[in-house]
């Protein structure tokens, strides 16, 4: 599973993050030597420097690992988009001639000479993603997969099972930042959603339907396209989708019967056209969860899997952390961790309290992510995190982008319709918690800039609790 016979070594730009940290785990796995860069120590790098892979932290060419300036011709440099063109390390290399590629283009390579399982979709991508290969190592297939985020049970973001060969299938998360998406070589497409994101790359919602219409063609003449009804329905407004197959929890060819709630967890039937898998159990709550369910089966019957080996992989799927992830599940005392950071996903994720908790009050701490996504969504922001009963709003953290005129959180918080709600800032975010009573149900959402807060507020909810 090489991508070629000529590179011996890698050096990563952007290591650290959850898509360049896969990469580098699977060229590890390759038995290459791997450099990396990143801009902060994280305990992600911390893992990857544990596992044999040299990791530094400033952008200053002198750092360049000797081994990389030493062979520049065995030297493949792969670069994340959040790394800046003009980045010091970066400009220093390509001004040197050394072979720069993509991410996309790395795994758009290894994408097309092997089996791929694509999951694509504004929500829903990692733990789908996650849910595919979980089934497929529990059934003994050859497979590897490159996650978004970290598989609890695995304590990884890259899954690899049986020998490392052109027969192995891929399972990979298909991102539509940066068009990433269109680089893959998907037989296997699946779209869970289809809401408006990353319109500083889309300009519109026609124009993000767009991109995702263009990955489904991708797909080769004899591929499978597995689609949410309503996903689907957009992207036809684009032209026609070979190879279609459509879910939906009701009213579709693919559908889930018989649904036994229970806390949120359910017992369902899957239903299609063809075959009936009857009483599957899901370990993760939502009824999001329990539709994206419905496109992991579709695709695994598609990779020959039998039905009772489906039911058990589904039934043992550990989840994912930052997923509907419990820091501390007591009768008294909830508190959670998600990676949502859209509209869409928050009022998903609070929707789903609501069931697995009733009754109880849920406060929720976000930090917006990104300006362009705070500046495009800030309605819709407050709507969704008015769904809450309390909640306190960080500041906006930028990632790649750099400050917007105007845009901060204060745009989304002056519109949340409630009253007990808070402007704070990642540094007096506890001594704003402590000048509440404590909440009954607390959930941290986000898709970055959060995660170090969580053992601080952990410690602070279990304090003076019995």
């Amino acid at each position: 599973m090489r991508t070629d016979n000529h590179h011996t070594q890698v050096y990563l730009l952007g290591i650290g993050g959850s898509g360049m940290s896969t990469l580098a785990r699977w060229f590890n796995q390759q038995g290459m030597r791997v450099w990396g860069y990143d801009r902060a120590s994280t305990k992600l790098t911390d893992q990857l420097g544990q596992e044999g892979m040299h990791i530094h932290f400033a952008d200053d060419p002198t750092d360049i690992p000797t081994a990389v300036l030493q062979n520049k011709d065995q030297t493949l440099v792969v670069y994340s988009p959040a790394i800046a063109q003009d980045q010091a390390i970066h400009t220093y290399l390509h001004a040197r001639g050394y072979t720069l590629q993509k991410r996309a283009e790395v795994l758009g390579m290894i994408t097309e000479k092997h089996c791929t399982i694509a999951i694509a979709g504004t929500h829903g991508k990692t733990t789908t993603t996650g849910l595919i290969a979980h089934i497929l190592l529990t059934a003994g297939k050859n497979a590897t997969a490159f996650l978004g985020g970290v598989a609890k049970g695995y304590g990884t973001n890259l899954l690899i099972s049986g020998i490392q060969s052109d027969q192995a299938i891929v399972v990979i998360e298909a991102d539509e930042f940066d068009h990433f998406f269109l680089h893959l070589h998907p037989d296997v497409a699946i779209v869970t959603t289809v809401d408006p994101d990353h319109l500083d790359t889309y300009n519109d919602r026609l124009g993000f339907e767009k991109g995702f219409y263009d990955f489904v063609l991708r797909l080769p003449s004899k591929g499978q396209a597995i689609l949410q009804q309503e996903a689907a329905q957009k992207l036809a407004a684009h032209g026609p989708i070979p190879q279609l197959m459509t879910y939906a929890l009701t009213q579709s060819p693919i559908r889930a019967t018989h649904v036994h709630a229970n806390d949120g967890y359910c017992r369902f039937d899957y239903v299609s056209q063809s075959v009936t898998i009857r009483d599957i159990h899901l370990p993760i709550p939502g009824h999001h969860q329990l539709e994206n369910a419905l496109a992991v089966i579709t695709a695994c019957l598609c990779m020959g899997l039998s039905p009772a080996a489906i039911r058990h992989g589904i039934h043992t799927f550990p989840g994912m952390q930052r997923r509907f992830d419990y820091i501390i599940q007591r009768p008294d005392l909830i508190f959670l961790d998600d990676y949502a950071h859209h509209p869409v996903a928050i009022s998903a994720l609070l929707r789903t309290l609501r069931q697995v908790h009733p009754g109880k009050k849920i406060t929720v701490v976000f930090r917006p992510n990104l300006y362009t996504r705070t500046r495009d969504f800030a309605d819709a922001f407050a709507q969704s995190l008015s769904l809450a009963d309390r909640v306190f709003l960080l500041d906006i953290y930028p990632d790649r982008e750099t400050p917007i005129a105007g845009i901060t959180a204060a745009c989304i918080f002056e519109k949340i319709a409630l009253a007990d709600k808070y402007l704070c800032t990642t540094q007096d975010i506890l001594e704003q918690l402590a000048a509440r009573a404590k909440p009954e149900v607390m959930v941290t959402a986000g898709s970055g800039g959060i995660s170090h807060l969580i053992n601080p507020i952990k410690s602070w909810l279990l304090a003076e609790r019995v």
